[in-house]
């Protein structure tokens, strides 16, 4: 092995013919050698003085930081997560299991390429995964690799530089029920409880988590408001308390109508309680409740559905988009205006009626002068 001593770095020549190249590491003031060796001397020199314009920069990256597989930013991003919802975490830990672990765990940072990445997202579209699945499994490989990136382990993040296209989520068009639809589907719930639970989503526009966390202490009768504080959820197999999606609180109104049916309820504790008391979980709800009454009534929709009649019903009552968002609890505008402020079908009747209103006033008052 031959070494040759430069103003700054080294070179050596190991029995191989190859060459190594080194620099001393400001932080670590060790001496750290490139991730590969070179065919010839004159590529050891480059490599160094572009190492070193890098550090005069500060936009070296750690060549041994480089090295460390994916998993080792796993168990950081983990833990950031552990203020999300639990749903969120789920979906999360289940994206990282299946499907980035196995492909990517084991593999160096530094050697995740753009089209490795675009190979895998094709991979997964001709194995059948789910568009939505897809798209959150790139999202949890972007936000490790992130990781990765801040800590210049790499310079830059593959999943940003990648050039196929993720797939399209599916536009779903879900219904809008009519106050008259919504009348029908809680007249076919068996029990009261269950009747006014339904008018409070369509009405309330509450999630169904917040509307099975509310208690009787959150319910101002006399006002005819309702605070929403909590969420509850079972989605892991096991209740789960805690604040709404925006992680705030909000206040509404309640129409009179749907005050009084709260009013014939009153209790202590839960307003939606189950027989012995306790929390009321979603997934025996609508199996027991929710369905047979979707049968009874002919009325085709989801729990979930119901927020969006509310949104479509407020602004049918004049309310703003802000006015919505609000109600609704929602983070900003464009979440209320894409995802739940649709328009009814007897909405646009009533529209079209207003334009022929508008039209014939035109006609009464003949053709415009020249």
């Amino acid at each position: 092995m031959t070494r040759g001593k430069r103003g700054w770095g080294s070179v050596r020549r190991f029995p191989s013919g190859r060459y190594q190249a080194r620099y001393l590491d400001p932080e670590t003031h060790r001496f750290t050698p490139a991730p590969q060796t070179f065919a010839t001397k004159g590529a050891a020199d480059r490599w160094l003085s572009r190492k070193r314009a890098e550090l005069d920069a500060g936009t070296a990256i750690d060549e041994k930081a480089g090295s460390e597989p994916l998993s080792h930013w796993w168990p950081g991003y983990w833990r950031s997560l552990q203020s999300r919802k639990p749903t969120t975490r789920v979906n999360y830990s289940t994206a990282w299991r299946l499907r980035i672990e196995p492909r990517f765990g084991t593999v160096p940072v530094r050697r995740i390429k753009p089209s490795h990445i675009d190979d895998w997202i094709a991979d997964m579209n001709q194995d059948g995964v789910s568009p939505t699945k897809v798209i959150e499994a790139v999202g949890v490989l972007r936000r490790v690799l992130d990781r990765a990136v801040r800590d210049k382990a790499i310079a830059q993040n593959s999943c940003t530089m990648r050039s196929g296209s993720l797939p399209k989520r599916p536009q779903t068009e879900r219904p809008v029920l009519s106050p008259a639809e919504v009348e029908a589907l809680a007249c076919a719930m068996t029990h009261e409880r269950d009747r006014v639970l339904v008018r409070l989503l369509a009405y309330g526009g509450l999630r169904v988590g917040e509307a099975l966390a509310l208690r009787w202490s959150d319910v101002d009768l006399p006002r005819g408001m309702l605070t929403v504080r909590q969420s509850v959820e079972d989605s892991t197999g096991r209740l789960t308390i805690g604040p709404p999606k925006t992680y705030a609180t909000r206040t509404i109104t309640l129409p009179t109508a749907l005050g009084s049916d709260l009013a014939r309820l009153e209790t202590d504790g839960l307003v939606f309680a189950n027989r012995a008391g306790g929390y009321l979980r979603y997934g025996n709800w609508r199996r027991d409740c929710w369905n047979p009454a979707v049968k009874r009534s002919g009325v085709k929709a989801r729990p979930h559905d119901l927020r969006a009649t509310c949104a479509s019903l407020l602004i049918d009552a004049g309310a703003s988009v802000k006015d919505v968002q609000h109600h609704l609890g929602h983070q900003d505008e464009l979440t209320t205006l894409r995802l739940y402020a649709r328009v009814r079908p007897e909405r646009s009747a009533d529209l079209a009626k207003r334009l022929d209103a508008l039209i014939a006033e035109t006609d009464e008052r003949g053709p415009p002068p020249d």
